[in-house]
């Protein structure tokens, strides 16, 4: 028996449209993400538990973690014995975090590990995004990589093995805000618009080019400068009560950057210090996130997908 944990992460990562994502790690030391425990059984049985599991259908055909372990079986490894699979859902459906890639990302992983089938890194992914596009509507991968691999992952068929890892600044923070409704993915795309204009094009090749190249070359001040969302942003966030006041407040507490983690509703912040993450933190508390919501002060997961020690799992949202 042993448990996977799969992090949290943030799609776009502003500047990067369905290519670029970073893996999420808790200063406080907690986990942000969904976790899977396998183990041999006499017969094939899948529970789904946790926090928000009581969001996800009641019937295991349903769940996206059992159309993994069913796939898996018939098409990857059909030799394996019988396990128990169970999904520990500790991140919120429709929340902007990659939800449905932690989900599948640590069915995969458990079941890849358990069966030693030994899939290369290419065939995890393609694998993950396959089922991942069944929730988020399309097949991309900015939250299936940095949620894998870990850190923040410049993604995409172009590139070899389907990600590269970038280097950023270790000082910078990410406050990240779960306002406490969710907002459907689909739905979430739908209001994009169909087409873009050259002009807007080229601008968005020229910004997120220069952002990675800017990581590349440790000039992090310059890549803190340019990030801007101008492709999904304008029109997603008039979906999100409460962003507009966020998106003038934090930069006047000394936050750097700021958007819509994902397809949103959950926000980002990007500090180099942590005594701005902290009152960023603070203000969204008090006037972002209800009851049901919460904020994380976070820095890079840079272990991505991973077996837990002794089966620790403190996972919060």
């Amino acid at each position: 028996m042993f448990e996977v944990y799969a992090p949290a992460s943030i799609g776009n990562f502003s500047v990067g449209f369905d290519a670029l994502g970073a893996a999420l790690a808790p200063i406080d030391g907690c986990l942000l993400g969904d976790v899977v425990r396998i183990e041999a059984a006499d017969e094939e049985s899948f529970v789904c538990s946790g926090q928000y599991a009581a969001k996800l259908p009641s019937a295991a055909q349903e769940n996206l973690a059992y159309q993994c372990l069913m796939h898996f079986r018939q098409h990857v490894a059909p030799e394996m014995p019988p396990v128990r699979l169970e999904l520990k859902k500790n991140l919120p459906i429709g929340s902007g975090l990659g939800s449905s890639a932690c989900s599948v990302v640590a069915t995969f992983a458990a079941l890849d590990k358990f069966a030693n089938t030994q899939l290369s890194q290419v065939q995890l992914i393609e694998l993950m995004a396959d089922f991942e596009a069944i929730v988020s509507g399309g097949r991309h991968y900015d939250n299936i990589s940095p949620c894998y691999l870990g850190g923040l992952q410049l993604t995409g068929d172009l590139i070899p093995n389907k990600s590269i890892s970038l280097p950023v600044n270790p000082d910078w923070y990410y406050v990240v805000a779960f306002p406490g409704f969710s907002l459907n993915t689909a739905k979430a795309r739908s209001v994009l618009p169909k087409e873009i204009s050259l002009h807007d094009s080229v601008e968005f090749a020229q910004r997120l080019s220069a952002f990675t190249s800017f990581l590349l070359t440790g000039q992090y001040e310059l890549a803190l400068s340019i990030m801007a969302d101008h492709i999904a942003e304008p029109h997603r966030a008039v979906l999100i009560d409460g962003f507009a006041e966020a998106k003038v407040a934090l930069p006047e507490l000394g936050a750097k950057a700021m958007s819509i983690s994902g397809a949103g509703p959950t926000l980002f912040a990007v500090c180099t210090d942590l005594v701005t993450a902290e009152q960023c933190a603070d203000w969204l508390a008090q006037n972002y996130i209800n009851d049901q919501g919460f904020c994380h002060i976070c820095q890079l997961d840079n272990l991505g997908t991973r077996v837990l020690e002794n089966g620790a799992n403190n996972v919060t949202a």
